[in-house]
């Protein structure tokens, strides 16, 4: 068996063929293998964004799904879609049917996506990182895996629900977050971490802690390189579920690194209380190599990002 870790482009690939082409790549991951394999393409059909940012394996059949950008072009635009893709991974499948809001008012907010698996369900967490398209924020969502299933907004912590949150105009947690990773191995299935490395959104380059059950975001634990150095990119984040656990990011230009130091953060209050105190608030990134992604690192408007990330065990 081989951890091979995932991740999409977002980039159409066949301008000539109907619907957008996005490919699918992996790549090993221990140890890390810097040339990527393309194993096929997604067509993504008529969706509003064809953005898959959110990836997650499935622990109970080892394969691998992805989520759709909750918004689509344009700053007011909003997607009410769930585009779930299942098996990514080889070989490939169609993608499901999206899964009926509960409420049936429910929409998406945010514009960046990262999603994950625990043992009963597909949670997806979406936000917006940049100023000028809204409130920074995030909130969570959870996505059942039955067919066609439903999505729920998963806000159990303070004061009910808004219309605005739940309509997909305004988050329910203050920071923005854009990558996710739950811990399968542990029993519960309900550790969780979210991310955002980018700093220029104002506050970025931090993991999060995540409650599940209540939605709520931790305060910022702070990441850095050993060098000091912020990573600043957009990402997605995983668990190594298999061996030895191990906590991995994929940033949009190929880098991958590996996150340390989060573990005294697990037993320090933050969730579920007023006050989010989260230990000494420090994790470090450590570059394990930059994975050959084509386009990753073309000047714009040729640049590819690939921002989903997930790890399957083959």
């Amino acid at each position: 068996m081989v951890l091979y870790g995932y991740t999409i482009g977002d980039v159409d690939i066949n301008p000539n063929q109907a619907g957008e082409q996005v490919a699918v790549y992996r790549f090993p991951i221990s140890p890390l293998a810097t040339t990527p394999q393309r194993v096929g393409e997604i067509n993504t059909g008529s969706i509003l964004n064809r953005d898959l940012e959110g990836l997650g394996t499935n622990p109970s059949t080892g394969r691998a799904s992805a989520v759709n950008e909750a918004r689509g072009s344009g700053t007011t635009a909003i997607d009410p879609t769930v585009l779930r893709v299942n098996n990514v991974d080889q070989p490939f499948a169609p993608a499901s049917v999206s899964p009926a809001p509960t409420p049936s008012d429910l929409r998406r907010f945010g514009f960046d996506s990262g999603a994950d698996f625990n043992s009963s369900a597909l949670y997806n967490i979406s936000g917006n990182g940049d100023t000028d398209r809204g409130v920074v924020g995030s909130s969570l969502y959870r996505i059942t895996t039955a067919n066609p299933g439903t999505i729920s907004l998963v806000d159990a912590f303070g004061p009910a629900t808004t219309a605005a949150q739940r309509q997909g105009t305004q988050p329910t947690n203050s920071q923005f977050a854009d990558g996710l990773a739950i811990d399968n191995l542990n029993p519960g299935s309900t550790r969780a971490f979210a991310s955002d490395f980018r700093t220029s959104d104002g506050d970025g380059n931090q993991l999060y802690k995540v409650d599940l059950l209540t939605g709520q975001l931790s305060a910022p634990i702070t990441l850095r390189t050993p060098s000091g150095l912020a990573l600043n990119a957009d990402s997605g984040l995983a668990f190594t579920n298999s061996g030895s656990q191990r906590l991995l990011a994929l940033l949009e230009t190929g880098a991958v690194y590996e996150i340390t130091g989060y573990q005294d953060e697990l037993a320090a209050s933050g969730l579920g209380t007023a006050t989010r105190v989260v230990g000494d608030g420090f994790a470090t990134a450590t570059l394990l190599g930059n994975v050959n992604l084509p386009s990753a690192l073309a000047p714009s408007p040729n640049t590819i990002n690939y921002e989903g990330f997930t790890i399957v065990n083959e």
